[in-house]
């Protein structure tokens, strides 16, 4: 809540935060969106051709839509690039600039603790599954192939498990 707090001050910084948030998107992902890769419509993104050359559908949620709506609203128009995300300069958005930018807001936000971009990849997945995503789906919306890369990147504690394991006993 406070890194969006911090960002909220940037429409552009703060749709950046919260599709990291709510759609778990790779920096890389999130830096080669296309204009035609979102659609408000059906309030999903189409991540093309993600870590291990797959594309996958991602379902906007939350408060995403609106936040990426009221940046689309103030984007500066580019005829050379249909980014979704631009720099300053209208030119396609760097990795190091996301990353930097994110880094900053955890500064100002106050955070001690070490975080980065690809930990608010981590907070999506936990979140999901706090929240009843079954990791199947978390897999799908990940875009991992293997089913053990996605439990890394949930981070269960004992009582969630318990209750889990609990409830499946035989």
């Amino acid at each position: 809540k406070a890194l969006l707090q911090v960002a909220g001050k940037n429409r552009r910084d703060f749709a950046i935060v919260m599709l990291f948030l709510q759609t778990g998107l790779r920096v890389s992902e999130l830096v080669n969106l296309r204009l035609g890769d979102v659609s408000m419509e059906t309030k999903e993104l189409t991540v093309r051709q993600g870590k291990g050359r797959k594309d996958r559908v991602v379902p906007l949620v939350g408060q995403a839509p609106e936040a990426l709506k009221a940046y689309l609203k103030v984007r500066v128009p580019s005829l050379e690039y249909d980014h979704v995300f631009l720099a300053r300069n209208a030119t396609s958005m760097h990795q190091r600039t996301v990353r930097y930018r994110i880094q900053k807001y955890y500064e100002e936000a106050g955070i001690k603790k070490k975080g980065s971009v690809h930990t608010l990849r981590h907070t999506f997945a936990t979140h999901q599954v706090h929240n009843g995503l079954k990791i199947n789906q978390l897999k799908e919306v990940l875009g991992h192939k293997k089913m053990e890369t996605t439990y890394k990147y949930v981070h269960l504690d004992g009582t969630n498990l318990r209750q889990e394991m609990e409830q499946g006993a035989l």
